[in-house]
């Protein structure tokens, strides 16, 4: 009976799915994990990690933890289940701040650039204009600090982008969570400092209500490409990162681009919404050339982009590129000419990147792409026919409300904590969602795995 909620919940779904490509090849790369595989940090001393406070100035996160209890929890502009979640930190810091328990957000390498037109910083300007938008977005109460470009916080405590830990005074991790659990963070404090008579409800809060998210626009346009799930996002590495770049560059390779050197690329350029940049449809359109290694083609190599409607607008230019290589290679030139434009200028510019052809690795995907076995053109029989059933909201990964609403469905006593154990049982790598992987690899009983009478 242990097992109850997963079998009716996936043997229901099989039932519907079990036919659709079950042939497919699993051909998508090892994609960036929320968490890294190993888990996040949970016990033993923190690392020596760099920092910074919101105004900027230096700081070592063991110095910061000294002497005190403190919470921290990863953020970013761009991480739905950390805005949807954020109110119960919230809520226990009301709790606890006066019982000697500091509390600090930071903030980390975007969770899915693009979303809502954000992209990743390159610099740590960037960063702290980010710091500030999120902050004003969320109307938070607790403090924030600010990563490292290099990621000191996000791969010293193998944070996910909702990540939680208490620190003891001595610099021990006591606690640690891949998301954001209310239970478990106040039971760690009540062990730690005691417990509080009258928990704050996060509701008494008057923080503003954040809507979930839509999806992203992923289709062919006049401007924009229809990207397949299983990308890979790749390294790019601005020429001049300390300048900056009103308009930046992403790229995504396809897994045989990066085995094999032959394969596609996508290319985006998107005016960067923390600088109020826009396109100038009055001038000529940006335009961007490739330089690879002797041997390998492009095509295009070089090409401008169409002009969007209007005098001017923010949608994202994107292209596809083809790569023929005899042999993998590491990396791409990139040139962009554009007109970098907001309210108070507009300027030729002409910046350069160096794309590498390696996993980016900083726990970022695409919203609702980026997810090798989940995907619509790759997946395999069993997790990625399952995931398009169970992932309601479409962003890649299943969330406790979303397994919890089906599995009401098939059996309406079921209680919401056994649910919750249920799905902590199936949540290997304990971040608060179900991946492709991890709903694939649950048990199932043997009859379950006949195929269906059609």
């Amino acid at each position: 009976m242990k097992d109850l909620f997963i079998i009716l919940i996936l043997s229901s779904i099989a039932i519907i799915t079990f036919g659709q490509n079950r042939n497919a090849k699993v051909v998508g790369s090892d994609l960036s994990r929320n968490v890294p595989k190993e888990g996040v940090l949970s016990s033993g001393s923190i690392p020596d990690m760099n920092a910074f406070t919101a105004d900027g100035k230096p700081v070592k996160v063991k110095a910061l933890c000294e002497g005190k209890y403190t919470v921290l929890v990863s953020g970013c502009l761009t991480c739905p289940l950390f805005h949807q979640n954020y109110p119960e930190i919230e809520a226990a810091y009301a709790d606890y701040k006066d019982k000697g328990v500091q509390f600090f957000y930071f903030y980390k390498a975007l969770r899915h650039p693009e979303l809502d037109g954000y992209v990743q910083a390159q610099n740590m300007s960037e960063r702290f204009l980010q710091l500030a938008e999120v902050r004003k977005k969320l109307g938070t109460r607790v403090p924030w600090i600010a990563d490292t470009m290099e990621d000191d916080i996000r791969i010293g405590l193998r944070s996910g982008s909702w990540s939680v830990y208490l620190i003891s005074p001595e610099g021990e991790v006591v606690y640690g969570s891949g998301r954001i659990d209310s239970r478990g963070l106040r039971n760690a404090l009540s062990k730690a400092v005691g417990s509080v008579t009258n928990p704050t409800n996060p509701s008494e809060l008057d923080l503003p209500k954040i809507a979930r998210q839509g999806r992203l626009v992923n289709e062919n346009t006049e401007l924009g490409v229809a990207r397949p799930d299983g990308l890979t996002i790749v390294s790019i590495v601005p020429t001049k990162p300390e300048e900056t770049y009103y308009v930046k560059l992403r790229a995504e390779a396809d897994d045989a681009l990066l085995k094999t050197g032959t394969g596609r690329l996508f290319l985006g350029f998107y005016p960067d919404p923390i600088h109020d940049a826009h396109w100038n449809n009055l001038t000529p359109p940006m335009k961007y050339k490739l330089t690879l290694h002797d041997g390998a083609t492009a095509a295009p190599a070089e090409a401008s982009a169409k002009k969007g409607e209007g005098d001017s607008d923010t949608k994202p230019r994107q292209f596809w590129v083809d790569i023929s290589s005899e042999k993998p290679f590491d990396e791409i030139k990139l040139k962009l000419d554009y007109f970098g434009c907001t309210p108070e200028m507009c300027l030729p510019l002409t910046h350069e990147y160096t794309i590498k052809m390696e996993n980016e690795n900083r726990g970022s995907r695409t919203y609702g792409m980026n997810r090798g076995r989940a995907g619509n053109s790759i997946r395999n029989n069993r997790g990625g026919s399952r995931m398009q059933r169970l992932d309601t909201n479409k962003d890649g990964s299943v969330s406790f409300d979303e397994m919890f609403v089906q599995m009401k469905r098939r059996n309406s006593n079921i209680s919401q904590e056994k649910a919750q154990q249920q799905f902590n049982r199936m949540d290997s790598n304990k971040d608060g969602v179900l991946s492709s992987d991890e709903i694939e690899n649950a048990p199932q009983r043997q009859e379950n795995r006949k195929r269906p009478v059609n």
